[in-house]
């Protein structure tokens, strides 16, 4: 396979079914911003202790499905690979309210940062949510009605990175930062 081809140096590259699309053309913003997010989670996981390192890989490798789906509309292509389910989300919402149920409650708004780690998932959580407007924005343009429960996803995922972001304070002893708004 080779890794460069000149195929793509006008601007143009095809999707994973084979299909030619613009650079700029939405669909090919959501691919790339669902990588970038895996990327920044593989980021993620080369810090975090197992357990957590754990869950955020099988987070990555829903993501690769949904960078699939969205890369390819032939049920060939991608085969018995499902799209998002509702499982998915149950499962991250039992993984925040886990880490609720060992940090003391919100009591102001956290400004990112503190130590590397809290802001590398600060990070993440800002480009989870750059991902979930891309794939709306996709979705419709495109008029997809069935990735509602993968943008739900998206979204319960920056849920999850924010409260991921309090435990690394809570269990590396790091004081949150409170937001001082001059008032």
């Amino acid at each position: 396979m080779a890794i460069y081809t000149k195929n793509g140096d006008g601007g143009f590259t095809r999707l994973a079914d084979g299909k030619g699309v613009s650079k700029s053309n939405v669909r090919m913003d959501t691919i790339g911003d669902i990588d970038e997010l895996n990327c920044h989670i593989g980021a993620l996981v080369c810090q975090m202790e197992p357990h957590l390192a754990e869950y955020l890989q099988s987070i990555q490798s829903s993501l690769f499905v949904l960078g699939a789906h969205v890369a390819s509309d032939s049920k060939e292509y991608l085969g018995n690979m499902k799209l998002i389910s509702l499982h998915d989300i149950v499962a991250i919402e039992k993984m925040i309210d886990e880490i609720d149920g060992k940090i003391a409650p919100m009591r102001f708004f956290i400004l990112p940062g503190g130590h590397p780690i809290i802001a590398a998932a600060q990070i993440t959580r800002t480009v989870c949510r750059r991902a979930e407007r891309s794939l709306i924005r996709w979705v419709q343009e495109e008029e997809k009605e069935d990735y509602a429960t993968a943008i739900a996803y998206l979204n319960r995922l920056s849920d999850y990175l924010f409260m991921l972001c309090r435990y690394l304070h809570h269990s590396l002893d790091i004081p949150e930062i409170p937001w001082n708004s001059g008032k």
